[in-house]
């Protein structure tokens, strides 16, 4: 394998390190092997390349070796030092690549959060109370799936005593069982759940069914976990809920009650903005 580009000063490095290990084997020139696998990551070296520069250095020491047991001696050392640069290597690659992940994950989120936040406080919501609302809270359910990585998400709102005045949903275009399931949904149940939680609630599958207003759900495919936060109006006035159901891949956190809390604030503010309308008009 040819040395690629900046490789040359890290395997000098590397040969040097290794024969400091194998003449006086301790913690303190292991250590050595850790820096040197945080400075690969930060490199951008792949494994093949912390690989050759071992198998490099390695072939250099076993050229003065007096016979095949000291090789031997060597080879094993060697690979224990070898083994240590590894780990920490793929555990730092690891790390980076999760802590890019997540910088993605939470660019992504202040996007949708921005558009969402534009859209809601557009006075024309207000034009045509109810078209507007029923678009409005579709967005704002189809937003909020994407923002948390939910399976399924509604939003209704509770007007005049009607606990579905209007309502959005999104879900999986594959996954019709949630048509129904959101059809029988005991809203006034639900809202009482959630106002007695605090205004917002995060339970996960195995207490859900323990809970009544979703102890009818399918047993067959029973929920993984359930997240909600309440629409109130200025005056405390109940507006409804939005409701998020199986977060894909883990149960939801505490970031994701937050970041729904957040939107439903928001929401709230344009429901009622669009109720007052209405009313006056």
């Amino acid at each position: 394998m040819s040395a690629g580009t900046g490789t040359g000063p890290f395997r000098s490095a590397y040969a040097s390190a290794l024969v400091d290990y194998l003449l006086e084997p301790s913690e303190a020139s292991l250590r050595v092997a850790y820096e040197l696998a945080r400075e690969a990551v930060s490199r951008s070296f792949n494994v093949l390349e912390l690989a050759d520069a071992h198998q490099q250095a390695l072939m250099s020491v076993l050229l003065d070796a007096s016979d095949a047991a000291e090789a031997q001696a060597i080879a094993r050392a060697a690979g224990d030092f070898f083994l240590e640069g590894l780990s920490t290597f793929e555990m730092v690659q690891r790390g980076l690549a999760e802590a890019r992940q997540a910088a993605l994950l939470e660019r992504r989120q202040t996007r949708l959060s921005r558009q969402l936040s534009t859209f809601l406080a557009d006075a024309s919501l207000a034009l045509d109370a109810s078209e507007s609302l029923e678009e409005m809270l579709r967005l704002v359910a189809e937003q909020a799936r994407e923002l948390v990585g939910a399976d399924c998400c509604v939003a209704t709102v509770a007007v005049g005593g009607r606990p579905r005045t209007a309502e959005g949903a999104s879900y999986q275009e594959d996954e019709p069982r949630w048509t129904t399931f959101i059809r029988w949904l005991d809203l006034l149940a639900i809202y009482r759940v959630v106002r007695q939680s605090g205004g917002s609630v995060r339970i996960a599958g195995e207490q859900l069914a323990r809970l009544r207003p979703f102890c009818t759900a399918d047993s067959a495919r029973p929920l993984r976990g359930w997240l909600a936060a309440s629409l109130t109006a200025l005056d405390g006035s109940e507006l409804g809920a939005i409701q998020l159901f199986d977060k894909q891949g883990a149960g939801f956190t505490v970031d994701d009650e937050a970041a729904l809390v957040h939107l439903a604030q928001m929401t709230s503010a344009a429901v009622e903005r669009a109720r007052l309308y209405h009313e006056r008009s």
